[in-house]
Formats: structure tokens, C-alpha cells, sequence
């Protein structure tokens, strides 16, 4: 009797299906020789992730795959040749080379882990200085230098200031970098600036990686001298090269999808400008930290296929400015303002202006004006999502009863008195489905569920509440949704709580009406 076969193609794709499973694929290496050959570049694709301490030993991993020269510089660093027992400078030979398979390219994650590894076995001699800003270094320009497949590359410039990269190729390694569909610059800087080495890196980037569908450029943090008033913005990048490398950058991608900034100033009208090379492709756009002082919005306009856009400790807009954004071309389906310092009624301007296709919303501290403009601009809405960390005057939750949405989230970290009676007497019952988040320094937190549900409509087909599960509030759970006639088909509570038979008892009675139990999670509330 001949013994079943599967082909090649066929354990390749069982493999892939479980590229995200690393101790099975661990297994499948002890397989046979082929196994062994197909699971190694599944597991050293992504290896940073997820890593847990007894992963830090990829660090010695990576040590065998050193060339003389990082060998050298290692050991001149530690000052011994000898690690966990083992002779460095004694040639050793892996199976692989390892860093080749590397797909997602992430500084923060690769430094956390060699400095952890080096921190738990010698600490006590080396201290933190010497493992950050020397030895850390070595180990990212000899990644770099054997990565062959990067799709998605997160660097922090300020590694191409070390000594480490004094010779580094940076010609060869951009040349590698083809198959790149995800860039991320965080210009973080910290020690000498070498600004030779950084237009080298930014212009072989330009030349060569350009078919990133996602873009993101972190600027530096401005630290201002005292009494120092005048515009310093970007003061770090602000050599004119700089500038053209990032706006190049921008501009030469083939189908740019996604670009968020930050900390974006004095440059902000440059950006927007290079920007509208994208247009026919950008589909969502995010500022954090960026201040639009004297930016047109009318750059916008031409953005015709944007869908997501994003602001984020943004400030500088002014109401004259929204007026540019009244003839804008695209129609945005999700639009978000988080921690923004700048007039609320700016915010309600730009939703009167950009509106009318939104299928979610994420405002703040909501007044008259802005939910006046949402019920009367926004009639496509699905989603809003309502963060309330200052006060808010009641007569705003009245108008709440005109709101054309179907699922509405509520954020709240400000005790606001009596607010949740007015919001269950205000709550339209075209909203069908509601999660409630109250940080838990704001007092009798069930109570206030407790008049919530007591005195809403009856039609809610879901309900998301922070609120741990317990005795009292089952039994308002189940009153609701037999009051309800049965409405109700998920809800959502904080599970972290083992039962007793009297909660079993009324959980089991509330599932038997066939409502789907769900830890709650402000996540998986809604999807766009």
C-alpha cells in the first residue's frame, strides 16, 4: 500500500497558513530537510514580534551571523570575546542566513530586544549607555546589511549616526529595498547630527523605494529655549535638501495609499503640496501634533479618492480656513478630531463642509453647534463615536434626539450630573446599538448604567458596557430585555469575574433569549 504524498506546493501552503503559529512552525523545522527549508524564511520574516523573554536569544542568533568586521567592532565594545560561553571570535557558520528573510524591519522592536537580552547577562558591566548608543547600533547595520526582502522598513534615523554605519553602503542596502510597501522615517534625534549621511540615506530612498503604499514621517520633537518665541519649527530638518528629500520622497510613489506626519509645522504647505502627486491614489491621511497656523485647507480639495482622515493634538486651524474645504472634491467616509487645541466650532465648520458622505465620526466635548451640524450635515452617518473629557452643558444631550446614526459610542472621564438620565431620555431609537465607557474614577459607575438602561428605549440590538459582570447588573440586564420584547441579540461586559450559582443562574436565563455574551471591547465596536 503506497503511503498518502503531499506535494511541495502543498506543504508550502499549509506552512503559510501558519506563518502567525511560531511554536508549531518550530516543529515543522524537525520535520526533514525540506520542511526545515520552507518554515525558516515563515519564521525569521517577521521574528521581533509578539517576542516574549525566552525569545531574546535571537540575539545570538543574529551574533553568528556578524561578518569579521561587526565581530570586531562587538567585541572592541564588550571588551571580551566570550558570550553565554561562547567564543565570538571563533568563525561559526549557521544553517541560514537568517536576516535575509526579514519582511518587517522595525527599529523599536529590535532594540527592545538586543537590549534586554544584553541587559539580563551584562548588565552589570556594560550599563545602559554602552548597550543603547554602542552595541545596539552594530546589530542594526548588520540587519540591515544582510535584509534582502524589507517590505515594510520603521527606522530611527538617528542610528545612522553611529559610529557603526561610518562605512556603511547605504547604495547596496536601498538597492534591496524593491519590495518595499511600507516606509516609516522617525527623524528622533539624540547626539551628533551627521547630515552628509542623512541626505545619502533619504536620497537613495528617493531613487529607489518607491512603490510604498503606506508612508509615515515622524519629525522631531521641538524643545524650545526660554523666552525663545519666534517660529523654530523643525529646526532639526530644516536644511532646504531635507526638505525636497521628504517632499521627493512623497511624490515619487508609484501608488501611495496611506501618510500620516508628525510634528509638522513650518513645513505643512510644502507637504500638502506634494501630497496632490497623490492624488489618485491616497485614500487616508493622519496629522498628529501639526500645527496648520496659515495653511490652505483648499490643498485638500484635489485629494478626490480620500476617504480617512485623521487630526491628532492638532492645532493652528482658524474658522476663515474651513472655507476652503467647501468645494472639496472627495468624499470622506470616516473623519476624526482627537485632542485637537483648536475652537470646537471649528470642528462643527468642517463637518457642515465634509459631512454629507461620513459613515463615522470621532468628536470631543460636543456643544450645541457641533451636534446640530452632525444631525443636519451627516445624514450617511453609521458610526459616532463621543469623547467627553471636559464639562458638557445638558441642553447639548437634548439634541441628541436627532441624530441619524445607528451606533453611537460614549467615552466619558468628566462626572457630569445627571448626564445619563438626559442621555436615555434623548437617545433615538433609529440608534440601535450603544457602548458606554466610564473611567472608573468617576464615582457609582454602575449606578449610572443602572439609570441608563432603566429609562432608554427599548430596541437597543446591542449594549457594550465597561462595566464588570455581576449579580445586580444581570438582573438589570434581564429586566431590559424583557421590557424589550426580546431586542436585544449582544452584550457586551468586563468577564474578568468567576460566577456564582445565582449569576450562572440569571446568565444562563439571559442567554436562553438568545443574546451573545461578548467581553467588551471598544475595538471591535465598529469596523470601518
Amino acid at each position: 500500500m503506497t503511503l498518502p504524498y503531499l506535494t511541495d506546493d502543498c506543504i508550502y501552503y499549509i506552512l503559510q497558513h501558519l506563518q502567525n503559529d511560531c511554536s508549531t512552525l518550530f516543529k515543522c523545522l524537525l520535520v526533514n530537510r525540506f520542511w526545515c527549508r520552507s518554515t525558516i524564511p515563515l519564521l525569521y520574516a517577521n521574528p521581533f514580534a509578539n517576542i516574549t523573554e525566552k525569545k531574546y536569544s535571537i540575539t545570538l542568533t543574529l551574533i553568528f551571523c556578524f561578518n569579521k568586521a561587526e565581530i570586531l567592532q562587538l567585541k572592541n565594545q564588550l571588551g571580551f570575546s566570550q558570550i553565554n560561553n561562547i567564543n565570538i571570535d571563533k568563525e561559526h557558520n549557521p544553517l541560514f542566513e537568517y536576516p535575509k528573510y526579514l519582511e518587517n524591519y522595525d527599529s523599536n522592536l529590535i532594540i527592545i530586544v538586543i537590549y534586554r537580552w544584553f541587559a539580563k547577562y551584562y548588565f552589570w558591566i556594560l550599563g545602559h549607555q554602552k548597550i543603547y548608543h554602542d552595541i545596539i547600533p552594530i546589530f542594526h547595520q548588520s540587519i540591515l546589511r544582510q535584509s534582502r526582502n524589507i517590505k515594510r522598513l520603521d527606522i530611527l534615523l538617528y542610528l545612522l549616526y553611529k559610529e557603526s554605519f561610518k562605512n556603511f553602503n547605504f547604495q547596496n542596502f536601498t538597492s534591496n529595498l524593491t519590495k518595499l510597501n511600507s516606509l516609516s522615517l522617525n527623524f528622533y534625534l539624540k547626539g551628533t547630527v551627521n547630515k552628509e549621511i542623512e541626505q545619502e540615506f533619504l536620497r537613495n530612498i528617493a531613487n529607489i523605494c518607491t512603490n510604498s503604499r503606506k508612508l509615515i514621517i515622524k519629525l522631531p520633537q521641538i524643545r524650545r529655549p526660554p523666552f525663545q518665541h519666534h517660529d523654530t519649527s523643525n529646526n532639526l530638518i530644516n536644511t532646504t535638501t531635507t526638505l525636497e528629500k521628504l517632499c521627493t520622497i512623497i511624490q515619487v510613489q508609484n501608488k501611495l495609499k496611506m501618510f500620516k506626519i508628525w510634528r509638522c509645522n513650518s513645513l505643512l504647505n510644502n507637504i500638502l503640496l506634494s501630497l496632490e502627486f497623490q492624488k489618485h491614489s491616497l485614500v487616508r491621511v493622519e496629522f498628529t501634533l501639526c500645527d496648520f497656523s496659515n495653511v490652505s485647507l483648499k490643498r485638500f480639495n484635489d485629494l478626490y479618492n480620500l476617504k480617512y482622515l485623521k487630526f491628532i493634538f492638532c492645532k493652528g486651524i482658524l474658522l476663515y480656513q474651513c472655507e476652503g474645504l467647501n468645494f472639496s472634491s472627495f468624499k470622506l467616509k470616516e473623519l476624526s478630531f482627537i485632542r485637537d487645541y483648536w475652537n470646537v466650532n471649528v470642528t462643527s465648520l468642517m463637518i457642515k463642509y465634509l459631512g454629507v458622505s461620513l459613515q463615522s465620526l470621532f468628536v470631543e466635548n460636543p456643544i450645541i453647534s457641533l451636534i446640530e451640524n452632525i444631525s443636519t450635515y451627516c445624514p450617511n452617518l453609521i458610526f459616532l463615536k463621543i469623547r467627553i473629557y471636559l464639562h458638557v452643558d445638558l441642553s447639548v444631550i437634548q439634541l441628541f434626539k436627532n441624530l441619524r446614526t445607528r451606533l453611537l459610542s460614549i467615552t466619558i472621564s468628566y462626572n457630569v450630573d445627571k448626564f445619563f438620565i438626559n442621555l436615555a431620555n434623548n437617545i433615538p431609537i433609529n440608534i440601535r446599538e450603544i457602548s458606554i465607557y466610564i473611567y472608573s474614577r468617576i464615582p457609582n459607575k454602575f449606578l449610572k448604567f443602572k439609570e441608563f438602561l432603566e429609562n432608554c428605549h427599548n430596541s437597543f440590538e446591542m449594549i457594550n458596557l465597561n462595566q464588570i459582570i455581576g449579580l445586580e447588573l444581570l438582573k438589570i440586564v434581564l429586566n431590559y430585555i424583557e421590557r424589550s420584547n426580546n431586542s436585544l441579540k449582544v452584550l457586551g461586559m468586563k468577564l474578568d469575574k468567576k460566577l456564582n450559582d445565582e449569576e450562572l443562574k440569571l446568565l444562563n436565563r439571559i442567554k436562553a433569549k438568545e443574546v451573545k455574551i461578548v467581553e467588551f471591547s471598544e475595538s471591535n465596536y465598529y469596523r470601518s
